[in-house]
């Protein structure tokens, strides 16, 4: 029988740093980031300027409803796991989708990308139920992990999925299975509950530290998703900025990167263009536009462009939508 974690004893001198401790540990540090390359986001043009993500960062993806972060949390998840594929790590090395918005099989939905049938096809029920299965046994070579409320254990008692529940789940995980997050994704930032704070601007305050404290404890870098505001909707050009998270004005300062998404073709009725970098671009259904607006030690202010097919999770720059896999090495399609 599993027993529970004892109660841990701090050691409140663990915050303070010698300048000699520092020193090494600074050294260290650099050290890491030179022998490992970080995690990118997984598309040349963004990652040319794009300083990879390293353990203790935080990014925001941050767009008004349906327009795309939870897809581009999973794309980033899905790209993450496959690069561990290919270094053969999988046995110590995951990344951790966590979810409040959705629950895990809904979220899955997304991960059983393939050929034969697509997330709406099963959200139908008009899924080959055959092909369903087949292709789910090939899940487990995707090292996926997700943390959330799950339909198959409905009836069972469970705590409130706070931030420090899901630091303790990732503990067993740990414990349990040996593997280590290199990347953790939150879905998404206004939805995470808070013990004992009523007030909704001081929820996503606290949550917002709490999710930074959770990439520096864990030693992971991660994403979350952020919902913008409705003064959004007013604008000509409608890539959220640093002040336009709803009931949010600390994320702008305690992320490390806030890339703002836009898909015109849910917002522009009128128009059949949009101009990006001073080049007009057609409005279709899978144009979206994403701006760097911060960066920590790097410039930021940088638009793009890019093909977007959530059903199928690929992202690419707009001249590769036509491409096959083969033809563009490093893609995640």
């Amino acid at each position: 029988m599993t027993q529970p974690p004892r109660e841990r004893t701090f050691d409140y001198r663990e915050f303070v740093h010698s300048p000699a401790e520092l020193a090494t540990e600074y050294v260290a540090w650099a050290e890491r980031i030179h022998k490992t390359p970080g995690v990118p986001f997984g598309v040349p043009c963004i990652d040319k300027y794009m300083i990879p993500m390293h353990p203790g960062d935080l990014g925001a993806i941050v767009a008004r409803p349906g327009h795309g972060k939870s897809s581009l949390l999973a794309y980033l998840a899905r790209a993450e796991a496959k690069r561990i594929r290919a270094r053969g790590t999988q046995d110590t090395e995951c990344v951790v989708y966590v979810t409040w918005e959705q629950v895990a099989e809904e979220i899955e939905n997304i991960f059983e990308l393939n050929d034969a049938f697509t997330p709406s096809d099963v959200a139908w029920g008009r899924a080959d139920i055959s092909k369903v299965i087949t292709n789910s046994l090939n899940r487990p070579k995707l090292p996926v992990w997700v943390i959330g409320h799950s339909l198959a254990r409905a009836d069972i008692r469970m705590p409130r999925m706070t931030l420090d529940a899901v630091f303790m789940a990732i503990e067993r995980m740990k414990q349990d299975h040996g593997v280590t997050p290199t990347l953790i994704c939150l879905d998404y930032i206004q939805i995470i509950p808070v013990e004992n704070v009523k007030e909704r601007v001081m929820q996503v305050i606290e949550a917002t530290i709490r999710a930074k404290e959770l990439m520096m404890r864990v030693g992971s870098p991660g994403w979350m998703g952020v919902q913008a505001g409705r003064t959004v909707d007013k604008k000509g050009f409608k890539t959220p900025q640093l002040d336009e998270a709803q009931w949010g004005s600390i994320i702008e300062q305690t992320v490390d990167k806030w890339m703002g998404l836009w898909r015109p073709f849910l917002t522009e009725r009128e128009v059949k263009v949009v101009k990006v970098n001073g080049v007009e671009i057609p409005i279709t259904d899978t144009l979206l536009i994403v701006e760097m607006a911060k960066q920590r030690f790097e410039k930021a202010g940088l638009i793009w462009p890019l093909h977007f097919a959530p059903q199928y999770l690929k992202l690419c720059e707009l001249e590769l939508q036509h491409a096959q896999p083969e033809e563009v090495p490093g893609y995640d399609w």
